[in-house]
This record gives structure tokens, sequence and C-alpha cells, in this order.
């Protein structure tokens, strides 16, 4: 966006810690510093940026809705998802965050969130001071266009998700799930043999598309059976790929 079973409501309780203070920034090792915002937002000085760290196990809480935001937050390791908790119980997964993502471009204009994100993979995320990057946003016109395109890139996808849950069947909508995925990792170069990490499991699969985990392990095990693609044990493992792609395309 990427097998276990239910998850109780008790594993989305946050029990993350903030990472002690270090000595240097995290920022200026990262390998994904140049592809991503934080590499055109900093242009470089990553010593000097005043980021917060944190680690976060797996289904765990990274934040919750309604809490302050401490800042423009990053993914750095590991995957994420942003989602929205019913009162029933249920939650819907709005998106998956992917390493060296703005977990929502929109966090730049608003102090607290009406969603909450959980960590699926263990995750180091930072948290990038509002005056900071409003600063050098202000500075730099070519860094507010990225930001820009991010924004619009967010509402197209999310646009996309209500054509897939409003209008199409349970095939299309976890082929196009899987597509998403394989498009950001083929931009990383990161797809070797068809085959790219997928760690998310079939309950926040079927969060995600708004399915039941029992309708959700069916279409996998379709999928599966006509050789289309595997999902299991975190990979993914495409068989046909025009197939796929053909599934999850909204015409």
């Amino acid at each position: 966006m990427l097998l276990n079973t239910l998850e109780p409501l008790s594993a989305y309780v946050d029990t993350s810690s903030i990472a002690p203070a270090l000595p240097r920034s995290r920022c200026d090792t990262c390998h994904l510093r140049t592809a991503n915002f934080c590499g055109a937002l900093f242009d470089g000085e990553f010593a000097a940026v005043r980021a917060k760290h944190r680690s976060t196990a797996a289904r765990r809480n990274i934040y919750r809705a309604g809490e302050p935001s401490e800042g423009v937050l990053v993914v750095c390791e590991g995957w994420a998802v942003r989602f929205v908790q019913l009162p029933n119980g249920k939650r819907q997964v709005l998106s998956v965050v992917l390493p060296g993502d703005l977990v929502s471009p929109t966090g730049l204009l608003e102090r607290q969130f009406s969603f909450s994100i959980q960590a699926v993979t263990d995750v180091r995320s930072c948290f990038l001071p509002f005056a900071e990057v409003r600063a050098r946003m202000r500075d730099n016109p070519a860094l507010f266009d990225i930001w820009l395109r991010l924004t619009a890139a967010e509402q197209r996808d999310a646009d996309k998700r209500l054509v897939d849950l409003d209008q199409r069947a349970a095939q299309e909508r976890i082929a196009a799930l899987i597509v998403h995925v394989l498009t950001r990792f083929e931009e990383r170069g990161e797809v070797h043999n068809d085959e790219f990490p997928f760690p998310m499991s079939q309950q926040q699969i079927a969060d995600f598309t708004g399915l039941t985990p029992v309708h959700t392990c069916r279409v996998l095990s379709s999928l599966r059976k006509h050789s289309i693609c595997d999902v299991g044990h975190g990979m993914v493992k495409i068989a046909d790929r025009r197939e796929l792609q053909r599934m999850a395309a909204i015409k």
C-alpha cells in the first residue's frame, strides 16, 4: 500500500515510547533521504534537523485520533496504516504508509487528526517541527510544489478508494491494493522476480478493502488457485502480472 488472524481491540492501544534524544540526527544516515520529501525539505542539512524520532512495535498505535500532533509525521522504516475506529469496534483503513512517506501531506495544516496511525511492522518514524517545515517551504517554491503534488496524489488515491469501496468486486479491490504497493516498490527498484514485501495481515487487508476477514481469505485463496498471485508469509509473488493489473484497473 502490505497473515494473522483477528487482532483484539487491545492490540490498537498505544504503548509506544519516544526514543531518547540522540547526539546526532538519524536523518543524515537515512537511505531514503534523497528520494522523498525529507530530502527536498532539508537539502543535505540533515545534521541540523531537530526531528523527534520514535520507535513503535508492530500492531501498536503511533498516533491516536484527536491527540495533539507533535509535527509533520514521516515513516522512516517499516509499514503503517491510517485508520478510523468506529464506535461499534469496526475500523476502516484509509491508506498504507511505506518507508519515506509523509503520513498525510495535509498534516502540515492540522495540529490533530480524525484518524489514527498503527504500525503494521515495527516502525521508526519522526516528527518534523511544524515551524521549521513551513519556514523552509516559504523560502523554497520548488518544495511547496512538491508538497502540492503530494497533496493532489493523496486526493486521487482517496477518489480511487471511494470507487473501489462503492462499485468494485472483492477481487478487484484486493488486486488494486496489491498493484498499488507493487507500483510503489517498482519506483524504488525493490521488486525482484515479481516478488516484494507485503506484511499486511488478512484483518488489515479486510479493513482496507471493506471486506470481512473470511471473504478476504477466500479472495486470496482464489488468486493463488488461479495462478495470479500468492500473498503470504509477508510477501507477494506475482504469477500473472497482466491479469492482476487488469483486475486492478479502473475503467
